[in-house]
């Protein structure tokens, strides 16, 4: 039992940080992951007596304590998190509540990004609170780095760029966020309840075209139903160019990627049970003489499959989006992946994005920018009864409220507005550097502050 706990915790340590990427990707039922990553897997009331939920660390609140927050473990964590669904019992106990007070239970949510408006648009859809979000920028930064501006060119014309992330994965997360918390149907002419929001999302492919540093390109992503286009033809004219069977070695490394990309999603992330994915998982890590082992350094995999190190490369550059790199370092257990090498397992990025018929794979764009996502998510929230309030600056968190200052009216004390629950979503920096500490505590109080981690803090990327 304790080798089975101690290899689930480390699967988890090695999973979770590769799903950094999945910008803005949000799973429901209790479970969360945000725009950069961070994951909160239990219920509420939970957040409230333990200091230990997903796999993150809590500063949670105590007695004497003035302030307290929810932030990530890592150093190299993702930024922001939020909940992102009231669970049952939590909505419970409000409903139970209702009866001794006049007024309803008030849920306050620091920064209004994506995880933040998620999380808004949940908790509002799903119990009967009032849920109020503080903002610190205009109206127009409704989303946090996922947002689009444009720019004028004199005799040129406008040109929209991207704040944050230029690719989005995982639609069906999106989708799901309207299915659950809107009331309207699918207007006219609309495939998705989100679009009937104005959020249309629309495949790129090729998902995106790879250049190495000799000039030489290939397409990569294209779906089944492309396979014969001209396009695609030419990526495989490409790929066997690097290699002999340079493309079906391609695509199977594809299949093996997409069965650790269906057992890890599930069972690792979501922490829900599928044993029905682990047969495809144990089939690709035991296959070949191990040659796909899933914790061994991802070079050590690749070199075994592939001869050209261009196909190496074409399969590993994604290690580079959670700040890893995929060469093995032989000086270190495990050839570094307890460090900074990534481990094999993190090919599952690959198969999210370039796989050809995985329902969870493509790279997707939305239409009208990633403002759009934004903008659609707040009229979501909106519609649910949610309220915003921007140009608000939250200052402290404290154990029974929020204190803030507005912007139209900067030179006044700061306000305190009451909650029954704070959910923190602001830049990790920024809110352990400000808003989590209590005010007038000084640097060396730490016993308001208590750390705790569910496996090895020592490992570099966890």
């Amino acid at each position: 039992y304790k080798l089975k706990s101690t290899i689930a915790k480390m699967l988890h340590k090695l999973l979770l940080p590769c799903y950094a990427l999945v910008l803005s990707a949000i799973h429901f039922d209790n479970t969360a992951i945000t725009n950069d990553g961070g994951k909160i897997s239990s219920i509420f009331a939970k957040a409230f007596s333990t200091g230990t939920l997903g796999g993150h660390k809590f500063l949670q609140r105590k007695t004497g304590s003035d302030c307290y927050s929810f932030t990530p473990t890592s150093q190299q964590a993702p930024t922001v998190f939020a909940i992102a669904k009231a669970s049952e019992e939590y909505c419970a106990t409000v409903k139970a509540d209702r009866d001794t007070k006049k007024s309803k239970s008030r849920v306050v949510i620091i920064g209004a990004g994506v995880g933040g408006l998620a999380t808004a648009a949940l908790i509002q859809s799903s119990c009967d609170v009032e849920v109020i979000v503080l903002e610190k920028n205009e109206k127009n930064l409704v989303g946090g780095r996922c947002g689009s501006f444009d720019v004028t060119i004199d005799g040129v014309g406008t040109f929209r760029h991207e704040r944050g992330p230029s690719l989005l994965l995982l639609k069906n997360e999106y989708e799901s966020l309207f299915e659950v918390c809107g009331t309207k149907k699918r207007a006219d002419g609309a495939s998705t309840v989100a679009e009937s929001y104005g959020l249309s999302m629309k495949q790129c492919v090729p998902a995106y075209q790879v250049v190495f540093d000799d000039g030489d390109t290939v397409n990569l992503g294209f779906p089944t139903t492309y396979r014969y286009e001209d396009m695609w033809k030419s990526s495989i004219d490409k790929l066997n160019s690097f290699e002999n069977n340079g493309a079906s070695k391609w695509a199977e490394y594809l299949e093996t990627c997409a069965a650790f990309l269906d057992c890890g999603l599930p069972n690792f992330i979501e922490e829900k049970l599928d044993l029905g994915s682990f047969q495809n998982f144990v089939w690709e890590a035991l296959r070949d003489g191990l040659k796909r082992w899933p914790l061994q350094p991802h070079s050590s995999m690749l070199n075994s499959l592939f001869t050209s190190p261009k196909m190496c490369a074409l399969a590993s550059f994604q290690d580079l989006y959670v700040g890893l790199e995929p060469s093995e370092n032989s000086g270190q257990i495990g050839g570094g992946v307890f460090r900074k090498t990534a481990p094999a397992v993190f090919g599952l990025l690959a198969a999210l994005e370039l796989h050809p018929n995985n329902e969870k794979a493509g790279v997707f764009a939305p239409i009208g920018g990633f403002r759009q996502v934004a903008e659609s998510m707040q009229n979501l929230c909106i519609e649910c009864g949610v309220k915003f309030y921007f140009e608000t600056t939250v200052t402290c968190v404290a154990e029974d409220g929020v204190y803030y200052v507005s912007k139209k009216n900067e030179t006044a004390s700061d306000s305190f507005l009451p909650a029954d629950l704070i959910i923190c979503n602001a830049d990790l920096p920024f809110a352990t550097e400000t808003i989590a500490k209590p005010k007038g505590v000084r640097e060396n109080e730490s016993k308001y502050y208590e750390e705790r981690y569910d496996w090895n803090d020592n490992v570099d990327y966890s």
